[in-house]
């Protein structure tokens, strides 16, 4: 889970990291009310969860009041960037104004995890307020420290950087007390008064130690867009208390028309990109993998297939060796059975691994019983294959709609 900035800071301070006084607003009338609390300049910020405000206009100095409240009334309930590419866009919720610090040194830090090594590590540079990406294109010098988890920061580690080591353990103690994957400070800055301020901070939490963090006052995110939507806040709700597989744990809604209940892993991402290379337009991404029961499976399909104007849906998946082929797709065929207007649109399976036979002849029953359009292929069909197939019965579905309607209307 991706943080706001604010949220960012408020870890930070709770971990006795300092962070220039600032206030968060909805609304131009509260920026207004936050006036008295400063004394001009101010920093005007874009709140949204994405990067790169400050080169789209959302990071803004401030010497009058008009000023601000004119940025506050431009992106207040508006996209970001403005000009952003479509669907990709975030709403803007909130506007932070925070109190403008005099700097005398601007340093970057962040403490992440390398996967590969499957190691948390530190990254220090004296070029804070340029992004790493930058720094590391551009030969700029950026320190690195692995950090061994069970016995945290060592003081001979950090000798030689400029960063008290005080600093550091209060930095990982953030990272690790609220099982962070990304705690970054850019820029920290050393204040005329000799101060260590972060002016920003972006933080991403793991979702899988969300359970862990109950008390964590946080806004719940969307994966898409910063506002979750109903149907992926119901999706998370379906692991919460039965821990058999996963089904729904990994949901994000997107503007497309073709519905996907993928296996997980490298596979998802193969569907999820054989359909767009196809030419076709997911309506979602969703995972149900490891040995799920029937009725999360259940679950999980109701709630892809509710969306409107659906044209396709495809279900499909590497070769399981473990997971019940029959047990996941009789959840599937459970949610299809019960739906009171049965989808007309086509069906694309595509699935192989334990009991594939017995899921295959209940689906072809249930095809023939309820009328519906099921199209099934075994593991020797190659994903890509399969993603072809439905994006074209998609497109065949589209336009005997159309002309239907056409029909109709005469």
């Amino acid at each position: 889970m991706k943080l706001y900035e604010f949220e960012g800071h408020k870890l930070l301070n709770d971990g006795g990291i300092e962070s220039p006084f600032f206030v968060v607003c909805k609304n131009t009338e509260q920026v207004k009310a936050s006036r008295a609390k400063f004394k001009f300049p101010v920093v005007g910020k874009v709140q949204v969860l994405s990067g790169r405000r400050g080169k789209n206009g959302g990071v803004v100095v401030f010497a009058r009041e008009a000023q601000l409240l004119e940025f506050a009334k431009k992106y207040i309930g508006c996209d970001f960037p403005p000009n952003g590419e479509a669907g990709l866009a975030e709403k803007v919720r909130f506007i932070m104004v925070a109190q403008k610090v005099d700097i005398e040194a601007e340093f970057y830090v962040s403490i992440t995890y390398d996967t590969a090594r499957r190691t948390p590590f530190l990254l220090f540079s004296e070029a804070g307020g340029v992004e790493i990406e930058e720094m590391t294109r551009k030969g700029v010098e950026v320190v690195r420290i692995d950090i061994d988890p069970t016995v945290g920061p060592k003081k001979t580690d950090f000798r030689k950087m400029l960063l008290p080591f005080e600093f550091v353990e209060k930095l990982w103690q953030v990272f690790m007390g609220n099982d962070a994957r990304l705690v970054e400070i850019n820029p920290l800055v050393k204040t005329k008064e000799g101060k260590l301020v972060a002016l920003d901070a972006k933080v991403i939490l793991d979702d899988n130690g969300m359970a862990r963090q109950a008390n964590l006052d946080v806004l719940p995110k969307g994966a898409a867009s910063a506002v979750p939507t109903k149907r992926e806040l119901e999706a998370k709700k379906i692991d919460e208390t039965d821990y058999r597989g996963s089904a729904g744990s990994a949901f994000i809604e997107l503007p497309g028309d073709i519905a996907i209940l993928a296996s997980g892993g490298g596979a998802s991402l193969l569907v999820m990109d054989g359909v767009t290379a196809a030419g076709g337009q997911p309506a979602n991404y969703t995972e149900y993998s490891g040995n799920p029961s029937r009725g999360k499976v259940e679950k999980l399909t109701a709630l892809t297939l509710d969306k409107k104007d659906i044209s396709g849906c495809l279900v499909c998946g590497a070769f399981a060796n473990f997971t019940d082929i029959y047990e996941t797709l009789g959840g599937f065929a459970d949610a299809l059975a019960k739906m009171k207007d049965k989808p007309k649109y086509p069906i694309v399976v595509r699935r192989g691994g334990p009991r594939q036979t017995e899921a295959y002849e209940m689906l072809r029953k249930l095809a023939k019983k309820v009328g519906l359009d099921i199209h099934l292929y075994g593991p020797e069909t190659p994903i890509s294959v399969a993603a072809k197939e439905v994006v074209r019965l998609s497109n065949n579905f589209q336009t005997r709609n159309s002309k239907h309607e056409i029909r109709n209307k005469k």
